[in-house]
């Protein structure tokens, strides 16, 4: 709420010129306007500038390249000044912005938009989401997509509304089930559930053993407390998981948490009770029966993040695909470690990020049905379909999948 954290305004972005637009992605860049690092060979030098081009030639190589070759914005077709004001005010909302609404202050085309969103969370993916923690760390589970994201894509998982189409056979067999007794009904959900046992691959539940839907996933939290009382968490990373069980557990804590020589602190869900070994200490909040354990056990700023994404995928996004989950997490992740800073320092290390990770490996061509084929879950990418229709089928098909975006 501060005037301070607003440093850098759009006027300002559309006031500059195209020179000066460069420079100040140079500097994010690079850091300077005379040296400069060559992205075919790799080395540092004042490379030959063409200033009608705003290119460089290599000393070294004599290739040319410019402030975005090798980055995820490389082969562009937006100018720098839209890519700056784009990706500024995408980091101007709150709690995340729909490509929809960018389209709309950025008088582009949706899929413009989209991919321009896009290739900044995978930088951020990529870049801000590594690393090794350690010190008080935090760690928690929740869940994300399922039941309602399907039935916004109009797959519902249950049930769907009745219409005057609908066989009298599925109406009769809702009027059966609405009528049977508890016992019935609990026989029936039995069966269920052994039916569901003849598939061993399917997501369960680690404790209770029920089978999750098929969009389910597991939103696995890992922040560090800052120690300062009143400051919260200083960095946070995220994963997605089928599953928020041991095995899961052990390669999110082995990406993120330099174990022997941090302190854990998780709720007492049964997987983490033996995770902890091998920390310096672990301790328990036991949630059955308060939110703070007697001697202020909490993982409390896990749970805030938790509150974040889910807010971002009900009040914000409305239609995530489980195959992009871990992108829009990590933006979440990003939005809250930085909510301190002035917005002008949110872009420079957005931007930085997406002009040091190397070429976009999911976005170059997504409009012309280059899609990416795996989701990025832990313990391992999971294969993933395209995400719309084959080619020559109706999209508006009920058969062809999902609506189109």
């Amino acid at each position: 709420m501060s005037r301070f954290a607003v440093d850098l305004s759009l006027q300002e972005i559309y006031a500059m010129e195209d020179k000066e637009c460069l420079q100040f992605l140079i500097q994010i860049r690079w850091g300077s306007a005379e040296t400069s690092r060559c992205p075919h060979c790799g080395s540092i030098s004042n490379h030959y500038f063409r200033p009608l081009e705003r290119r460089w030639k290599c000393r070294a190589c004599d290739r040319a390249f410019s402030v975005t070759s090798d980055t995820v914005f490389a082969a562009r077709k937006l100018k720098l000044q839209d890519i700056v004001a784009g990706s500024l005010l995408w980091i101007n909302s709150a709690a995340g912005q729909p490509a929809l609404e960018l389209k709309r202050h950025f008088d582009k085309t949706y899929n413009t938009a989209f991919t321009l969103q896009h290739k900044m969370r995978e930088a951020l993916v990529r870049g801000y989401n590594v690393g090794l923690l350690s010190g008080d760390i935090e760690m928690d589970g929740a869940h994300a997509s399922g039941k309602d994201s399907v039935a916004r894509r109009g797959r519902p998982q249950v049930s769907k509304p009745d219409t005057k189409d609908t066989p009298v056979e599925e109406l009769q067999a809702q009027i059966e089930e609405a009528s049977l007794t508890g016992v019935a009904q609990q026989k029936r959900r039995n069966q269920r559930r052994k039916n569901a046992a003849k598939n061993p691959n399917a997501p369960r539940d680690p404790v209770f053993g029920t089978q999750f839907p098929a969009d389910r996933r597991q939103f696995i939290t890992v922040r560090k407390r800052s120690g300062v009382r009143g400051y919260g968490a200083v960095v946070s990373k995220v994963a997605i998981a089928r599953a928020e069980d041991a095995k899961s557990l052990t390669a999110v804590i082995s990406d993120f948490i330099a174990k022997g020589e941090s302190f854990l602190n998780t709720d007492g869900f049964g997987p983490y009770d033996k995770l902890g070994d091998d920390f310096l200490e672990h301790r328990q909040a036991n949630h059955s029966e308060a939110l703070v354990g007697p001697n202020g056990e909490n993982n409390n700023l896990a749970e805030e993040l938790n509150f974040r994404m889910d807010r971002a995928e009900q009040g914000v996004y409305l239609n995530l695909e489980p195959k992009y989950l871990l992108d829009y997490a990590v933006e979440t992740a990003f939005r809250a470690d930085t909510r301190r800073m002035p917005n002008g320092s949110q872009l420079q290390i957005a931007l930085h990020l997406a002009l040091n990770v190397g070429l976009s490996r999911y976005w170059r061509g997504f409009t012309h049905g280059r899609h990416r084929k795996e989701e990025l879950t832990h313990p391992h990418p999971a294969p993933a379909r395209a995400s719309g229709p084959a080619k020559g089928r109706n999209p508006r098909s009920p058969s062809s999948g999902r609506p189109p975006r």
